[in-house]
């Protein structure tokens, strides 16, 4: 084995310290209870992997590691399971995060980072998710968050009690009335977000991106000639201007291997960071600072972005602080549409990128993603 230049040569195929995506696809988004309500998230997970091996003509041998995320489940290493369920060999690793909201694009940073360190050569990345399917989850008796009245609990806490807990819609209030973002602004943004999303789908412009498990299947949040003002209350943030609950899969092949498969992007740069709680959907511009921090492309070269839209105020405070015009960023629409199926959004939300890269034509991208609890990932792609 000769290293030469930043490359090892071994048995026909080149090994580089670049990471590459070879491909990515996703399932229509299905909404709560809807077309997804009885298939397990594994099981979407695993006819996703399948597809990879199927569109790619791999050996199942070929993949070295299996990482997807999740957020409602219930434990015990989902990803094993649907890697097992796939076909994959007993031999392959894979393992399950959590990171709430991020962790599609978490399960690609860890990824890239084991590509990188040249530990492995080719894998399976992504998330999955169910809310349809999410069990029902209590604490013990002798449990200090046990609480009498409650026979369930529904959200996890994600801050101990020296520190406050922090609902996200709080957290996304304290956020809106720090930048001055407005009710009027949230609300033409996520009429947009509508008009654009139903745009792509009339135009199937992510149709080489979705793979169904019944040819009827689409998204089902898609509101075609929505008008959310009518749906708007005086609070602040509503349902109008946050992403619903819903349930997908999405995974991408990564890998830093030279054989027969050709890449559609290269994974430039990566970047995560912790926040405030208090100030959760902040973490956008903290895992973009850091990213452009140890990077050597600037901002000013990134002409597309795929912001996460649990809410509408993310992508505002996006554009406002780092001056973006707001026309590079989702330009097929995004999770107030499409919605947000936690666990997988992330992943999501960069093959969406990769698919407005082709479609526009354009070379860099950027996707970042908060999470509950005060968390963000970003990625930096470049179109090939």
């Amino acid at each position: 084995m000769l290293e030469l230049q930043n490359i090892i040569y071994c048995k026909k195929k080149t090994i580089e310290d670049s990471v590459y995506i070879y491909d990515a696809i996703r399932v229509p988004i299905g909404k709560t209870n809807g077309i997804y309500k009885n298939i397990l998230p594994e099981n979407l997970a695993a006819f996703l992997i399948q597809k990879l091996i199927e569109r790619n003509k791999l050996d199942p041998d070929e993949i070295e590691e299996v990482i997807f995320a999740n957020a409602f489940g219930t434990g015990g290493n989902m990803t094993r399971y649907a890697s097992l369920s796939a076909g994959l060999p007993e031999s392959i690793s894979a393992f399950t995060i959590d990171s709430q909201c991020s962790g599609g694009l978490k399960a690609v940073e860890l990824g890239f980072a084991l590509l990188k360190s040249i530990q492995q050569k080719l894998m399976i990345v992504g998330g999955m998710e169910s809310k349809s399917l999410a069990p029902k989850k209590a604490y013990q008796s002798h449990d200090e968050r046990f609480d009498s009245n409650k026979t369930f609990f529904t959200t996890a806490k994600f801050s101990p009690n020296q520190i406050g807990e922090f609902p996200l819609l709080a957290a996304a209030k304290n956020v809106a009335l720090k930048y001055g973002i407005t009710k009027t602004e949230m609300l033409t943004w996520a009429n947009a977000s509508h008009e654009k999303a139903y745009l792509a789908q009339e135009n199937e412009f992510l149709k080489a991106f979705v793979e169904k498990i019944d040819k009827n299947h689409t998204d089902q949040s898609i509101r075609p000639q929505v008008d959310l003002f009518k749906f708007s209350t005086k609070d602040l943030i509503d349902r109008a201007v946050s992403a619903h609950y819903n349930d997908a899969s999405a995974c991408l092949l990564i890998g830093n291997t030279h054989g027969e498969l050709k890449p559609l992007a290269k994974i430039i740069a990566t970047a995560s960071v912790g926040c405030s709680p208090e100030y959760a959907p902040e973490g956008v511009i903290f895992a973009t600072k850091k990213l452009f921090e140890n990077s050597e492309i600037g901002i000013e070269k990134i002409e597309l972005f795929e912001i996460n839209e649990s809410f509408a105020l993310i992508p505002l405070i996006f554009a406002k602080v780092f001056e973006v015009d707001s026309t590079k960023i989702n330009v097929l629409g995004g999770n107030l549409a499409y919605g947000h199926p936690f666990g997988a959004s992330g992943a999501i939300n960069l093959i969406h990128l990769i698919a407005s890269l082709k479609f526009k034509k354009l070379k860099y991208g950027l996707t970042v993603i908060p999470a509950a609890g005060g968390q963000a990932t970003a990625v930096l792609i470049e179109n090939i």
